[in-house]
């Protein structure tokens, strides 16, 4: 026993990177788990976002711990979920165990059609054409059938991936019963991106389907079983598309709500494409004019399924304005006609915009201006020169009245005292000067 278990030891160190899958053999809708193993301390496990093309829908990792003959061993795993739709060969992939690169084996799963000649569920897709151009709107219908009989609670559409696709979803039809089956109907639109050779992989639906089950107590109770549903794949040829990016059949116009206009005044413009076809992929158009002022909205685009195909339409919104006259220039588009088979430009005419100018009224009112500036210099510096008379008079005059302003003389002890006193103020007044020479001539006299 001692040998056995050292053997057991030696082989999961010698090959301690393992993988394997839970089945096998399946049939179109079975899940799959893909389980890597790995013994050691440390284990590094790939980044893996797909297997053979599908996608990993959840992962797990479990750690069990073992001893063998006193040894301890780590044994790690992940596992991978995914729903192949057709039988793949799934390589070896590399491990980092105790920092060491370790390798897997590869592996092999086969995947059988199922036979839904009595199944209760169906479901088909249908592609009328197979053979397209790029951007073409492609008609995608999916008919999914049930088993009246069948008490179904839930259901669970899920269209293909639709890689360098843009995909529009159509109506959805009311069921209908028809023989012993109840059918449902979607409809939608892809517009393939790039030219190839392309596989439409299978959509799928969930079904909810109540199921009488009894429970430990042998109670009867209603359990929700979930059934799943694949369609058909379908192939895709897209012939590539020179010197444009649509296709259908689509009309442009455009116009504006005045033809003449005041200087700097502005106009309203609308562009107006409608058809059938692509117009998600219409780009914005801009204008442009030398000297003109043009503010650009962003366009809005809508579409909507119809039994001719995609219908809708593209408006876009100008604003515009200018000091002089001006030509908006022929706006076109290009695309590639369904019904004839060939490229075709359209376009609109250009149109002609008069600007009113006002040239004779622009000197008149520049001339009034100035007269009106002139008059108003001339009557300020004729008010500045009666305000200088005016201080000059009023000075002389305060003079004047000062000058004839009398004196009060004050009252002394004798007439030489009032003599000293007026001798201080001599030449301020012609009265000052009387009383002067009246006294000099009072005083003088008597000292004779």
């Amino acid at each position: 026993m001692r040998f056995i278990g050292s053997f057991l030891f030696l082989v999961s160190f010698l090959f301690s990177a393992d993988a394997y899958v839970s089945k096998k053999n399946i049939v179109m809708g079975e899940r799959v788990i893909l389980v890597l193993s790995a013994d050691g301390n440390s284990v590094k496990f790939p980044n893996i976002s797909s297997i053979g093309g599908f996608e990993i829908s959840s992962t797990i990792i479990e750690q069990n711990i073992e001893y063998v003959n006193g040894k301890k061993i780590i044994r790690v795993e992940k596992h991978y979920a995914f729903t192949p739709l057709k039988t793949i060969d799934i390589g070896s992939f590399e491990l980092e165990v105790d920092g060491k690169k370790e390798f897997t084996k590869a592996l092999h799963v086969e995947v059988k059609k199922v036979d839904y000649t009595n199944s209760p569920f169906q479901l088909e897709m249908r592609i009328k054409k197979q053979n397209v151009m790029q951007f073409e709107a492609v008609p995608i219908e999916f008919v999914f059938r049930r088993d009246k009989n069948y008490e179904v609670r839930d259901l669970r559409f899920s269209p293909p991936k639709f890689s360098n696709f843009w995909v529009k979803e159509g109506k959805k039809s009311k069921p209908y019963l028809e023989n012993e089956f109840i059918i449902h109907k979607m409809d939608f639109f892809i517009f393939p991106q790039i030219s190839g050779d392309f596989e439409i992989t299978p959509a799928k639906v969930d079904v909810g389907v109540i199921s009488k089950s009894k429970d430990i107590f042998n109670v009867l109770r209603n359990q929700l079983d979930w059934k799943t549903v694949f369609s058909n794949s379908a192939p895709l040829h897209v012939k590539k598309l020179e010197g444009t990016n649509l296709y259908g059949d689509f009309n442009i116009s455009f116009e504006v709500n005045k033809r003449e206009i005041e200087k700097n005044e502005g106009i309203n413009a609308t562009l107006k494409i409608e058809g059938s076809g692509n117009f998600d992929d219409i780009e914005p158009y801009k204008i442009s004019i030398d000297g003109v002022n043009i503010y650009i909205d962003k366009p809005v685009t809508k579409s909507q399924p119809t039994i001719e195909g995609m219908k809708g339409e593209f408006i876009q919104k100008f604003s515009i304005s200018s000091v002089k006259d001006f030509e908006i220039p022929s706006i076109s588009i290009t695309y590639y006609d369904a019904k004839e088979e060939k490229l075709v430009t359209k376009k609109t005419a250009s149109i002609n915009i008069s600007v009113k100018s006002g040239i004779q009224e622009i000197p008149l009112q520049i001339n009034s201006v100035k007269r009106e500036i002139i008059e108003k210099n001339i009557n300020s510096y004729l008010y500045i020169f009666i305000a200088f008379i005016m201080g000059v008079v009023i000075t002389l005059l305060i003079i004047f009245l000062r000058s004839k302003r009398n004196y009060k003389f004050p009252k002394f002890k004798n007439d030489r005292d009032r003599l000293k006193a007026l001798l201080k103020r001599r030449g301020e007044n012609e009265e000052i000067d009387k009383q002067i020479e009246k006294l000099e001539s009072k005083l003088y006299k008597k000292s004779l």
